[in-house]
């Protein structure tokens, strides 16, 4: 009796943080229209999707604390590499790094109601099983990281069900950056597999989420040759982190 009276609090909670989301996209929807229309206000549209994220948290009683290890160069770019435990994640990233950047994800995302609108304008959807257009999406990325503008890449690729335990990295984040010459950003997220589960039940409850921003990896003279090293050493940094909350013990 216990556990349905909690499976359906839970159920209420998603419930009820499902409607402020959606009252929160409906009433931004026309800024969305308007920013996304045109690259130039892309940079308005990211602050718009911060806002609707904070409107969500605000009312989904989600606390985010984020802590930053080596204060960030704003002008500078970044590959973004965060572990991926939640869809929340994207919106937990929105909200708290105060960086100009985009989402590259799978392109499932982009059929996806509410975020399908921003993975087919200011983020990049992949398709892994149609090859030309992984190439477009590889070229576009590049284009916005040579422009100045971040990118961020889930190393894991997907949400595994082994959360919070980190799964496999593949290679794409970490090529990326070598070949742009751009810096890793390792980001550990703590908490939001607890509010916002990704294992196919519709369940919400409020919360805390730690952030925590680690100092960047330089990329300057990597090569190709050291994708591994440089994937094995973000992965460590992040279950490092992760080791301290008692998730590899």
């Amino acid at each position: 009796m216990t556990k349905k009276i909690i499976y359906i609090s839970k159920f209420l909670g998603a419930c009820y943080f499902g409607f402020f989301v959606l009252i929160g996209f409906i009433v931004l929807y026309p800024g969305f229209l308007i920013t996304l229309s045109n690259p130039k206000w892309h940079g308005s549209a990211h602050n718009l999707r911060r806002l609707w994220g904070k409107w969500n948290f605000f009312w989904g009683f989600v606390r985010v604390e984020q802590i930053t290890e080596e204060e960030l160069d704003r002008n500078k770019a970044y590959v973004i590499a965060p572990n991926h435990t939640s869809q929340l994640d994207i919106v937990t990233l929105t909200v708290k790094l105060k960086l100009d950047f985009s989402f590259m994800a799978k392109i499932e995302l982009a059929r996806i109601p509410v975020f399908g609108i921003f993975f087919r304008t200011i983020d990049i959807a992949v398709d892994r099983k149609n090859a030309r257009q992984s190439a477009n999406a590889y070229m576009k990325a590049k284009s916005l990281l040579d422009s100045g503008k971040s990118l961020v890449i889930f190393p894991e690729g997907t949400i595994y069900n082994t959360v919070p335990k980190l799964g496999r990295f593949k290679d794409g984040a970490f090529k990326m950056a070598i070949e742009t010459q751009v810096d890793v950003l390792p980001v550990t997220i703590i908490g939001n597999w607890n509010i916002l589960p990704d294992r196919g039940d519709f369940h919400f409850i409020p919360g805390k989420v730690f952030q925590y921003i680690h100092k960047p990896i330089s990329t300057k003279g990597m090569t190709v040759d050291q994708i591994d090293e440089l994937k094995q050493k973000v992965f460590g940094i992040i279950e490092s982190k992760l080791a301290e909350y008692g998730y590899f013990e």
